[in-house]
């Protein structure tokens, strides 16, 4: 080989190396979790749409599993015990909801103050979000029990109650009995979100709210609770979510209530419907209702973030 050529070959510059574009990498760093989502989240609910257009009854298996359409959706309009259930789900929802607001919000404010219980304030705010569903439901379920519940010992060792009340027997305490315990549970969470909110203010507002003249209460009402709003709406969303698909502590109360009918929410229709009756088709029907529930509740919410930011 010539010098010639070496030289030639020397200054022929090096080809640039191809660059991943910021949609080929995020594309490639999503795709994991695409994969998962599809295969835990998005092929279930296809398959509950798809099969909830066919008759499937383990119960009568010589029926097969015939493409029957809408009828199942059509039978949820004419269906009483759906109604009722999709009734207490939204009637338990609002009150749920608006309790635990009603509750976790001064525990946030309990558990932010400069004190020297606010760690304990902390503490029990984490207890009731740690605990399981299915465990407060069993807890509370003995707590409300008319012959050794420990609230009826309250009552008559206050002189409140000659004799033991019948909780879970009587059918507006046991729908007090079920809010009580589901606003217990959930009052933590919201507690949470808004503490997280009020640790995000600067002091400073509200210190120069009070150099301004205005009290506590003006203070909190005018300053703080405005700052709040994107806290609050977050954990409204989560809540009324969660509130429509409530299953586990409904579940346990019906077993120790003769009172059912009354506490029977949507998803505990849907748990009975698949799982005790063994009509797939039509408990497919009922979980996309649920769904279409709560997209509803999303869309709303959706709407009212857009309203605020325009």
């Amino acid at each position: 080989m010539s010098d010639q050529t070496i030289t030639t070959s020397a200054r022929r510059p090096a080809r640039p190396r191809r660059e991943i574009g910021e949609g080929a990498l995020a594309a490639l760093l999503l795709a994991p979790a695409a994969l998962i989502f599809g295969a835990v989240l998005l092929y279930p609910m296809l398959s509950t749409l798809w099969l909830s257009f066919f008759t499937q009854k383990l119960t009568e298996p010589w029926l097969g599993t015939p493409f029957v359409g809408l009828k199942n959706y059509a039978q949820l309009v004419q269906d009483p015990r759906f109604l009722a259930a999709l009734r207490n789900t939204l009637f338990f929802g609002v009150l749920t909801v608006g309790g635990s607001f009603l509750v976790g919000i001064p525990m946030a404010l309990l558990a932010h103050a400069e004190s020297r219980v606010r760690w304990v304030a902390r503490v029990a705010m984490l207890l009731p979000w740690a605990m399981p569903p299915v465990m407060t439901g069993l807890i509370f379920a003995w707590m409300f029990n008319a012959q050794f519940g420990v609230f009826n010992d309250w009552l008559v060792r206050l002189g409140l109650s000659a004799e033991p009340v019948r909780w879970l027997s009587t059918p507006g305490l046991a729908v007090a009995a079920l809010v009580i315990t589901i606003v217990w549970k959930t009052s933590s969470f919201v507690a949470l979100v808004v503490l997280g909110g009020l640790q995000g203010i600067p002091r400073e507002l509200s210190e120069a709210a009070e150099v301004d003249g205005a009290t506590k209460v003006q203070s909190f009402f005018r300053v703080t609770l405005p700052l709040l709003t994107p806290a609050l709406a977050v954990a409204f969303i989560f809540r009324a979510i969660s509130a429509v698909q409530v299953f586990d502590i409904p579940y346990v109360f019906i077993g120790q209530a003769p009172a059912q009918g009354l506490l029977e929410t949507l998803g505990v229709y849907i748990q009975k419907t698949t799982i005790e009756f063994l009509d797939f088709g039509y408990g497919a029907a009922l979980s996309v209702a649920l769904f279409a529930v709560s997209l509803g509740i999303t869309a709303l919410y959706v709407r009212f973030v857009r309203g605020d930011e325009s």
